[in-house]
């Protein structure tokens, strides 16, 4: 079957779309960068105006880009994993809020003196960086979602693991619940009906030792 060609839509502006496309990504990444090193020159501001030594400056300067740099760790750690479920309400993004509003308190406290003009332009500098670290988070895991569920086998493997975990989960409820005895069955015994399910001794004696 022959591709229908679009022939509503100017192609230099079909062209300047993919090219945008292919610049976005780095651009995105480099304004996030900027914001994090923004953000800990900011911070040391106040360590030059008080007029400490050049090592204490240095030490400043090093703690708050690591401060800078675990806040990127803490967004993006989880991509580590793509198995791993993130919710809407992740610890992800809520790093990334809690870490905003301190970098927009101490840009505060650091501007106060010079007043409005700059603490409004820098906080709005911090507030978009935000912006683009939850959009660069959410198009991460869209991407990794999408590579992970379109292999059959890489989704029927992370379907079992999270039904597994569920079940034993229950079972680990009905233990501490005292609803386990000695005639317990797994749900999948419980289907196949097979007979009697063997003793705790002598099925999982480690698992038994562990909780009596």
């Amino acid at each position: 079957m022959s591709k229908v060609k679009n022939s509503l839509v100017n192609k230099d502006f079909e062209r300047a779309v993919k090219t945008l496309r292919r610049i976005l990504p780095k651009l995105s990444f480099g304004l996030l960068i900027a914001t994090y090193l923004i953000s800990a020159g900011i911070m040391v501001i106040p360590h030059v105006q008080a007029g400490e030594s050049a090592l204490f400056v240095v030490g400043s300067v090093l703690i708050h880009l690591a401060i800078q740099a675990g806040r990127g760790t803490l967004v993006f750690f989880f991509q580590l994993n793509p198995a791993r479920y993130q919710s809407r309400f992740s610890l992800a993004i809520i790093a990334a809020t809690l870490l905003l509003a301190l970098s927009m308190w101490n840009a505060y406290v650091v501007f106060e003196p010079f007043g409005w003009s700059w603490i409004i332009p820098v906080n709005t500098l911090m507030l978009i960086g935000w912006i683009i670290e939850i959009m660069i988070l959410k198009e991460t895991m869209f991407a990794t979602n999408m590579e992970l569920y379109q292999n059959k086998d890489q989704w029927e493997e992370l379907k079992t693991f999270y039904v597994a975990k569920a079940q034993f989960q229950n079972f680990m409820d009905d233990i501490k619940d005292g609803k386990y005895d000695e005639d317990y069955q797994s749900p999948e015994r419980q289907e196949e009906g097979n007979g009697e399910t063997p003793p705790i001794e002598e099925a999982t004696p480690e698992l038994n030792g562990a909780y009596t």
